[in-house]
């Protein structure tokens, strides 16, 4: 009944009905569970599966609009003990980054994003999966500022477009400089929360940030909140490594479906 009384522009998940929502939660849930085991990469899975049922430009604000605010939930812990020389050292390349990738993003129609949305994707997730960036680093002078910096462009570029991503980018450099796994976590969500909080205020400035959307993050909150404490609770009980491989196939095939989809629209 409330809803019939709000103007279409400002009623949550207008003409989706119910299952949506409850399908959007669960993808909500299930990505900030991830986030909350690893400091970040909650992104990608969430837009992966709601992508199937909003809009890509729907589907990547909104899981923008949540993860700032799980960013604020899990902020204080990478304060606390990150490695605040590495955030310096990237945040250049992430605010140019930004720039471009919102750029992009307002400019690609809805079927053109969705393709490249689920490339861009799969090309990060194999890049994680065969340790691509790693097996190069021998040849790159990670500890350099300015690959550091080419890194935090790429990821950032890469990550505004497609909804999450960025820090897979640096995780290699991010291991190699920072002084402990903690401090190497603090650091992963140090760092997702100053992409997070940048980008907001980029895809703002474009007019993609619907009021309907606020109140459709609102209720997300819920199933945001336990996933990343239930994730949380993971990271301190066990190291989650097969986990973490497990999900990196199921983001691929994810991908590669999704790619597909955009492909068959685009024809």
């Amino acid at each position: 009944m409330w809803a019939e009384a709000l103007p279409p522009e400002l009623v949550p998940f207008q003409g989706l009905g119910l299952w949506v929502f409850l399908a959007v939660a669960a993808a909500q849930f299930i990505g900030f569970f991830i986030r909350g085991a690893f400091g970040f990469g909650s992104n990608m899975p969430i837009v992966l599966l709601t992508a199937w049922l909003l809009s890509p430009h729907h589907a990547i604000v909104l899981v923008m609009l949540t993860a700032t605010v799980a960013q604020v939930h899990l902020l204080p812990q990478g304060l606390r003990t990150a490695d605040w020389q590495v955030v310096r050292t990237v945040t250049p390349g992430l605010l140019a980054g930004i720039g471009i990738g919102t750029w992009i993003f307002a400019e690609l129609e809805a079927d053109w994003l969705l393709l490249v949305m689920a490339v861009l994707i799969a090309v990060i997730v194999l890049l994680d999966r065969l340790h691509l960036i790693e097996r190069t680093s021998t040849y790159l002078p990670l500890r350099s500022p300015w690959t550091a910096g080419v890194l935090a462009l790429t990821g950032a570029t890469a990550g505004t477009i497609c909804g999450g991503g960025t820090v897979y980018f640096l995780v290699v450099y991010f291991k190699l400089v920072c002084r402990s796994a903690e401090a190497l976590r603090a650091t992963n969500i140090a760092i997702s929360g100053l992409f997070i909080f940048l980008r907001v205020a980029g895809v703002a400035a474009t007019g993609f940030v619907e009021w309907r959307y606020l109140g459709e993050a609102a209720l997300l909150l819920p199933a945001v909140f336990l996933g990343t404490w239930a994730g949380t609770r993971l990271f301190r009980a066990t190291p989650p490594e097969r986990f973490y491989a497990a999900l990196q196939v199921l983001l691929l095939v994810a991908a590669l479906s999704l790619a597909g989809k955009g492909v068959a629209t685009i024809l």
